[in-house]
């Protein structure tokens, strides 16, 4: 009986040792068949999300740079606007000293007029101090 059992436990082991290499072969076998569509499968992935990633990318500098792009236009104009305002003040403060000196070389021209006319006035108003002649 116990080499009886003993052909059968080896008997058993055999088949178990048989089966594991079997199982391990079949897995091996169909691993392999499936690992290289694995692999384009995961590339295909892989190049899909970094082809969608770049396009999102895109986009968005797109945005960006349509956005910034309006902030300069809006800045060229408020930059145009200031200039021109500030280039009529100094139109109206050039006139303005214009006229001012005008004034006052019409204001100086009087003010001369009018010293010669006192001092015209002040000879004419004059005795004669001098001592008369015999």
């Amino acid at each position: 009986m116990t080499t009886e059992m003993q052909d059968n436990s080896t008997n058993h082991c055999g088949r178990f040792l048989m089966g594991l290499m079997t199982g391990g072969a079949i897995g091996a076998g169909v691993a392999l068949y499936l690992v290289p569509r694995l692999a384009s499968e995961l590339r295909e992935r892989v190049t899909g999300s970094t082809t969608g990633l770049r396009n999102a990318a895109s986009e968005g500098l797109q945005d960006v740079a349509a956005r910034v792009a309006d902030v300069v236009d809006r800045v060229a104009d408020v930059a145009d606007d200031v200039t021109r305002r500030g280039q009529a003040v100094r139109d109206d403060v050039a006139d303005a000293v214009a006229r001012g000196a005008h004034d006052v070389g019409r204001g100086a021209r009087e003010v001369v007029r009018g010293a010669r006319e006192v001092e015209q006035f002040a000879r004419a108003s004059k005795t004669d101090h001098r001592p008369a002649r015999s």
